[in-house]
């Protein structure tokens, strides 16, 4: 999933007040379109899908490290206003449990709310152009997983430069000491590329772990929603 679990301290400050700002905007943004009648409509269902949500990110899948966190098949029942509210609530209760710090609630409400929103938004358009229910759930699944996990992979490289520094600072003497990173020799020399180096592995590890994960919540969320329109279609608004 796209979901930051940087502890407090890690992101430099200019880019989680940045997220919350931009977080901030962006909600009211969203909620200047959404009727209070829709709203008080929705909240049940609203609260039950942040239930879900936090239950899914609470249980990890070995050995993928990925956690199935539910966030398109909300977007679809909740459409894009809702789900960002559903979002904060959600990364609030997760930075309480441990799942990343109070400073990147801003950051995770917005990768997490761009998986929502783009699940929602491919979810109608495949569902038009296809008009079979099972590869429209899948196909939006999987590209909003993608589309969100770069998202991410995009927030954490801005902190790359802060996170050398925090590493190196003052030859090796910085807040953080990770031996284990260094290598015996010039280090002067090749910090910045162990750092560069170590941004690429993250990549690389990320991304195919990651690609099961898409696979396996497109299943899961395929599965949900079949099941959904056999028993509620009203909710899928189709």
């Amino acid at each position: 999933m796209s979901h930051i679990h940087l502890p407090d301290g890690i992101l430099p400050v200019w880019l989680w007040v940045s997220g919350f700002i931009v977080a901030v905007l962006v909600g009211f943004i969203l909620f200047r379109f959404t009727k209070k009648e829709v709203l008080a409509k929705k909240l049940p269902l609203l609260g039950m899908m942040a239930a879900a949500m936090v239950l899914g990110a609470s249980v990890e899948i070995v050995p993928i490290a990925y956690h199935v966190n539910l966030m398109v098949i909300s977007g679809i029942l909740l459409g894009p206003s809702l789900i960002f509210l559903a979002t904060f609530v959600v990364n609030v209760i997760l930075a309480l449990f441990g799942h990343g710090g109070i400073t990147v609630i801003g950051l995770n409400t917005l990768t997490l709310s761009v998986e929502g929103i783009l699940g929602y938004l491919f979810f109608r358009f495949f569902w038009k152009v296809l008009k079979r229910l099972s590869p429209a759930s899948f196909i939006a699944t999987f590209l909003a997983l993608l589309l969100s996990t770069f998202s991410m992979i995009g927030v954490v490289g801005l902190g790359v430069s802060h996170y050398e520094e925090l590493i190196h600072k003052n030859e090796g003497h910085g807040i953080f000491e990770f031996k284990l990173l260094k290598e015996k020799g010039d280090h002067h020399g090749e910090d910045k590329e162990e750092g560069g180096t170590n941004f690429k592995r993250f990549i690389a590890i990320v991304l195919p772990l990651g690609f099961l994960g898409w696979i396996l919540e497109g299943i899961i969320t395929t599965l949900i929603i079949r099941y959904i329109y056999r028993l509620r279609p009203d909710l899928l608004r189709l």
